[in-house]
């Protein structure tokens, strides 16, 4: 019925280099049964700006984070619309429309309610990237088990086979939020398995793929090209992950022992910052100060995409890129700034993170979130 039988990632990962390799050019050399040769150029143009709405179709409910409920209301999209936003992205975790004795069965209540969220947005001027988002356990999962693999493609053949009848201009299909493994070859080939899957259910609709890990630049330009031209290269930007992850308290354990990085960072900009920090951390801030980020050392890592993109003749998207909130306002502002100008320059659409939460770029007002007239200015609305 359309499911692709996949690699087992668990019984390769340790692969001789010759062997990956082998595996990359076979996979750049298939050929897949494709609609669409190139992605919509009306879709590429409504991708320019974006931003995700993490927390919509995403854990628990109900969800704390926006007014204690899921659902974002025909106003909150139409006020994305008028901020000067041309599509979201959507993290939808197969959690929420499947169900959870039988994760391989579909919601019909559940995908029916997504679907009249999707039209929503639609309605609202906004087109729409829908990603799978699993929490870290269930992707560890997807590398030890070929079990995982088949019931993940059994999802997205669901799950793309039922948002089939948007229209391609409207819709792209992320297979996957950051898969964190650090093999990149054992990523590319399940990651090409499940585009085989999403493209016989949705033939003429972008599917959006990235790297492994964390889907960074470095991580994206390992990854070999798919030979579906239907596809946009997505990658994240949070660099130097020290400045815009200061305080999190999830990831790094030393993110939450930094606090007060500035942007751009120098040795004498940081000594404030490394005085307050503890024994264990102070070093890691001194060294972010010795690393000098500025504008010109942001530039080098969205030109390596801009580079690889060109050398192969793909569409890339940058799908996420932000700062914490608890990062100075100044300096979160001059690096959005800064960052979006430079991806625009290389000729990049954008997805900011996020919409809600802790890199939030907007704020709570009347019972009602509303942007933050500092971070539309950085991102140039």
């Amino acid at each position: 019925m359309g499911i692709v039988r996949f690699f087992r990632p668990g019984a390769h990962v340790r692969a001789l280099p010759l062997l990956a390799a082998g595996l990359l050019l076979m996979t750049a050399c298939e050929r897949f049964d494709a609609g669409a040769d190139t992605p919509s150029p009306a879709l590429v143009t409504a991708l320019q700006r974006g931003v995700n709405l993490s927390h919509w179709w995403t854990g628990p409910a109900p969800n704390p984070v926006i007014r204690s409920r899921h659902a974002l209301e025909a106003a909150d999209l139409a006020g994305i619309r008028e901020a000067g936003f041309t599509h979201v992205r959507l993290p939808v975790d197969p959690v929420r429309v499947f169900e959870a004795e039988r994760p391989g069965v579909l919601r019909g209540s559940e995908i029916a309610r997504l679907k009249r969220d999707i039209a929503a947005v639609e309605d609202a001027g906004l087109a729409i990237i829908g990603v799978m988002q699993m929490d870290s356990e269930a992707k560890k999962r997807l590398f030890a088990s070929g079990g995982a693999v088949d019931v993940f493609a059994s999802q997205w053949a669901q799950f793309a086979r039922g948002l089939s009848d948007v229209p391609e201009d409207r819709l792209a299909l992320e297979v996957l939020n950051e898969p964190e493994t650090e093999n990149p070859w054992a990523w590319g080939r399940l990651q090409r398995g499940l585009v085989e899957t999403i493209r016989e259910a949705a033939p003429d609709h972008s599917i959006i793929v990235t790297g492994a890990h964390f889907s960074d630049p470095t991580d994206l330009t390992m990854l070999a090209p798919l030979p579906d031209g239907n596809v946009i290269y997505g990658f994240h930007f949070y660099t130097p992950h020290n400045f815009t992850h200061q305080g999190a308290s999830w990831g790094w354990d030393m993110w939450r022992r930094m606090r007060d990085l500035p942007f751009p960072s120098s040795p004498d900009a940081v000594k404030a910052a490394a005085a307050k920090a503890d024994a264990g951390a102070r070093s890691h801030v001194e060294h972010y100060g010795q690393q000098r980020w500025d504008t010109g050392k942001l530039r080098t890592r969205i030109q390596m995409v801009k580079q690889w993109a060109g050398r192969h003749g793909v569409t890339a998207q940058c799908t996420e890129f932000g700062v914490i909130e608890l990062a100075s306002p100044a300096d979160r502002e001059r690096w959005l700034g800064d960052s979006r100008r430079l991806i625009e320059e290389a000729g990049f659409g954008w997805t900011v993170w996020d919409y809600a939460g802790e890199f939030s770029i907007t704020r709570t007002q009347a019972g009602a979130q509303v942007f933050d007239p500092s971070m539309l200015d950085a991102l140039g609305l």
